[in-house]
């Protein structure tokens, strides 16, 4: 059996908390209730494990919650293994504290400038743990897809996860010179009406909506951005700015590869503005009763730099 093959069969592995708990509750209110996630979240995750065992575990109506013969016994069994699991769990926690695997998933637009370099130094700290990064900007299951944590720039959590805000990013608006001198400079934030905006939207964010604050006077002002050119990539965003397509609402980060050339040729728009945080990173990994050492090391590490980068 092929490593790809056997990581299919094992899948509904990561769904079984899940399971127990609503076979226990016989409810889905009460799972979700419980499990601090939504009723939809919990029914989702039921119809994928349903589908990956090919079986009707429940039986559901609005009336009626019946746990069928296959999903009695596959309580029975997955009950019986989650507390093996634990047990051993709970015998090796200490023992795995610098060995094994930790995938990570990650947004590839923060992921590529600052993420890497972050990972790379735990890597060297710890040898003897393995990282499998994917970076990606579209939202993914988790559990299904096998991974143990991950950092998205995102405004919407997702349900059944643990989340830990790291930060609020802050933005600028960013414009070519040759842009800005075809269509002229602004004082106000209500003046972005006139210029075409290269907007960041992906599948979690879409931001095409800022509050500007006057450093001086305190002066709140919101923005509706509109423009011809959205992306979920920021070094698509970059590319279209230097190309003089219009203004990119930036954090610094996606500044960080420009030549000194690119930089002198870029204006930065309204300096005595600031926006208020719209961009936040979140690390992510699903809820359960042990998080192995690895993934907590992991993970106490990110949070202490990512707060600081």
């Amino acid at each position: 059996m092929d490593n790809q093959n056997y990581h299919m069969e094992i899948n509904w592995l990561g769904y079984l908390p899940l399971y127990i708990q609503l076979c226990e509750e016989r409810s889905i209110a009460a799972t979700a209730k419980r499990l601090d996630c939504s009723t939809a979240h919990v029914s989702r995750q039921l119809v994928k494990l349903e589908t990956l065992l090919n079986k009707q575990l429940i039986h559901r109506t609005t009336r009626q919650f019946v746990v069928t013969a296959d999903g009695q016994e596959f309580y029975r069994n997955a009950k019986a293994l989650m507390e093996h699991a634990e047990e051993i769990d709970s015998k090796i926690f200490d023992s795995e504290a610098t060995r094994g695997k930790v995938k990570i998933s990650a947004s590839a637009s923060f992921g590529a400038s600052r993420l890497s370099a972050i990972l790379t130094e735990f890597s060297k700290q710890h040898p003897q743990i393995e990282l499998e990064i994917s970076f990606t900007e579209q939202p993914i299951d988790l559990i299904e897809a096998g991974f143990d944590l991950a950092v998205y720039l995102t405004d919407t959590p997702a349900d059944g996860y643990v989340g830990h805000k790291l930060k609020s990013i802050i933005c600028a608006a960013y414009a070519h010179e040759n842009y800005i001198k075809a269509n002229g400079y602004i004082l106000h934030p209500s003046e972005l009406a006139a210029y075409n905006h290269i907007i960041y939207k992906s599948e979690i964010l879409n931001l095409d909506s800022w509050q500007f604050v006057q450093t001086k006077t305190n002066e709140i002002f919101n923005a509706k951005l509109t423009g011809n050119f959205k992306t979920n990539m920021l070094p698509s965003m970059v590319e279209a700015m230097l190309a003089g397509c219009g203004v990119a609402m930036l954090a610094d980060f996606a500044l960080d590869k420009l030549t000194e050339d690119e930089r002198s040729s870029i204006i930065r728009l309204l300096p005595e503005w600031t926006t208020t945080g719209v961009l936040p990173l979140y690390i992510l990994y699903p809820k359960r009763k042990h998080l192995p050492k690895r993934t907590s090391l992991l993970i106490e590490h990110l949070k202490k730099r990512l707060s600081k980068s």
